[in-house]
Order: C-alpha cells, then structure tokens, then sequence
C-alpha cells in the first residue's frame, strides 16, 4: 500500500500504479493478487470492489479505500492504511520483544539441565558405583532420571515437542480454539497489563484515523473488528458497532456489555464518553491511542526486568539442586576413605 500511495502521489493512474508494484513483486501469490485486481479494475470495477474480491485485506483497509474513493481522498486513506499497518507491527514487536528474553532464558535453562542430567550424573554415578559410596536419595532420584532420559529420549522428546507444539498452535493460532489460550493470557496480571494497553492503543488509534479519513461512526466500528485477534474484544467491537447502529451512546455500550471494565479501564471509557458528548471523538481517540502506546512501550519494557528475578531465583534452585546431587556422594566418599 506504501508503494501505491506513493505512486499515485506522483500523479499516476491507480492501473500504472498497480502494474508498477506488480512488476516489484518478488511473491507469486501476491503478484497474482494484485495481477487480478489490475483487471478487474481495468474491466471497469472500483478499487474497492476488486479489492474485496481479492479477499487479501482486512475490512479496516478496504473500508478506507472505499470512502476514499467516495470523497476523492484515495491517496490521502492510503496514506492513512500505511500508518496503521506501520503502528500494527509496532504494537506486534513490543509484545513480542517484551517476552522473547524470558523465552529464550527458559529455554536455554531446560537444555542445559536436561543436558547435565543426561550426560554428567550417570558419569559421576558410575565413578561413585566403583567406589562403594552410597548416594544421597537427591543424587539418586536424578541420576534414576538422567539414564531414563538417555534411554528412552528418542521416544520421549519428539512426541513431547509435537504435543507441546499441537497444543500452542490450537491455543494461539488456530482460529477456533484460540480463545482458550488468550483467556488463559488474561488470568495472567502483567500479560494481561499489556494485552489491555495494546488493544487500547490499538483500537483508538485505528478508530481514530478512520474517523478523520471521513468514515461515519458506524463503518469505522465495523473496520474496528478485524484490527484484534482477541475473541473478548472482537465481540466488544462487534456490539459497539451494533448498539451504535441502534443509537445507543458508549456510555450504555459500556454499561450493558459484560466485562467491559476489564477490556478498558474506567480512564479511558469516561475519556470516551466526554469525547462523544462534545463531538471530539476522533481528536480525543488519537490522544488516548498516542498516550497508551507509551504505557505500552514502558510496560514491554519492564516486562524483562520484572520477569528476570523470578528467572534467576528458578535457575538458581536448579543449580543448588544439580550442586547438591554432585557434592554431597564426595562427602560420603571422603567418609569411607577415611
């Protein structure tokens, strides 16, 4: 979409501009694509309605198109759909970037003690074994593991990680089932911090923009639905759209939907209620977006930094644990030399 607004800045028709990007295009599918939009478009169809034929944007984006060709603003909502999916993969990368140090810290954690476990205590039971000492029931239960692990880890470690990875795609990638898992999310206080102020930022900014592209209340709410992935505030959106369609103020949204205090905190619904009564909606939007994007960028900070205690107080157990099944045989050991 950057490289089409950009070429229709500079004065060409939308059918170069699409032929331009087509020739760009190192992906055959989208190649394809945008090949059958340029037809469609050239056999006398609307951007909007190739577009939706296509099926290759979400509703947010062809919403924009579709006012923005009404009013003559194409460029400038293209514009706008840039800057959305510009703050889209901002908003994805501080998520990601906020929990990937403590997945990478777990990780590396279960390798190396596994690892210890399989390889360095059965060495050390062996040594023991020759030696008569009789071994801490610590040092046995872990050595009775490491040599279970060694044996039987070909048949163990392939299906756990196909289970392990059955079961966190169904929980957050399959479209039915996900759910599950972002409930699951939600009962976590700091995961749950940042999923809020994501979905916030996210929804205000998203509305906002379209409601100064020039799209009407009610088609802006509808593009709101398939800016989240999360089933609570997509049937939020989704009874806003409805209830506003009806005539129903965001006060009464808030009021009758279940559980809206736990989508948006009580700031930010009073900040929206005021911004409808005065006809500030889009202005007030944008403010609140830009304002929860930095809670966002210092909570996906923090994050780390308040995860890594619990980290290190969890590897440190298991290094006592591993130090105390290999010191305490030597103790015995220097008992019977004794």
């Amino acid at each position: 979409m950057e490289n089409v607004a950009a070429l229709l800045s500079a004065g060409l028709d939308i059918t170069n501009a699409l032929q331009s990007v087509e020739e760009e295009t190192t992906n055959r599918r989208m190649r394809r694509i945008i090949h059958e939009i340029r037809l469609s478009i050239d056999q006398g169809e609307s951007l909007t309605t190739a577009l939706t034929r296509a099926g290759s944007l979400p509703n947010r984006v062809v919403t924009l198109i579709r006012f923005g060709e009404l009013s003559g603003k194409l460029v400038e909502n293209l514009k706008v759909v840039v800057l959305q999916n510009d703050k889209e993969r901002q908003f994805r990368s501080r998520v990601r970037s906020s929990l990937m140090y403590s997945v990478i810290v777990t990780v590396m954690t279960v390798v190396i003690g596994t690892a210890t476990t399989v390889f360095t205590l059965p060495r050390l039971a062996d040594f023991y074994a020759s030696s008569n000492v009789a071994l801490p029931p610590l040092t046995e239960a872990l050595i009775s593991l490491g040599k279970f692990i060694g044996a039987y880890a070909i048949f163990i470690i392939p299906p756990v990680a196909l289970i392990l990875i059955i079961v966190l795609y169904f929980l957050f990638s399959f479209p039915r089932t996900r759910f599950i898992g972002h409930s699951l999310l939600f009962r976590i206080p700091l995961i749950r911090g940042l999923i809020v102020n994501v979905e916030v930022s996210r929804f205000c900014y998203v509305l906002g923009t379209t409601l100064s592209a020039g799209v009407p209340l009610t088609d802006a709410l509808d593009a709101t639905t398939g800016s989240t992935t999360y089933a609570n505030y997509r049937q939020f959106y989704q009874y806003l759209h409805d209830r506003v369609n009806e005539g129903y103020s965001f006060r009464r949204c808030f009021t009758e939907f279940p559980n809206a205090q736990r989508l948006f905190p009580p700031s930010v619904r009073q900040l929206l209620i005021a911004a409808e009564r005065s006809g500030m909606l889009a202005e007030s939007l944008l403010k609140i977006g830009a304002m929860y994007e930095q809670k966002t960028d210092t909570l996906a900070r923090n994050i780390p930094a308040i995860l890594e205690p619990v980290l290190l107080l969890l590897i440190s157990v298991g290094v006592v644990l591993l130090a105390l099944a290999t010191i305490l045989p030597i103790y015995n050991l220097s008992n019977v030399i004794q």
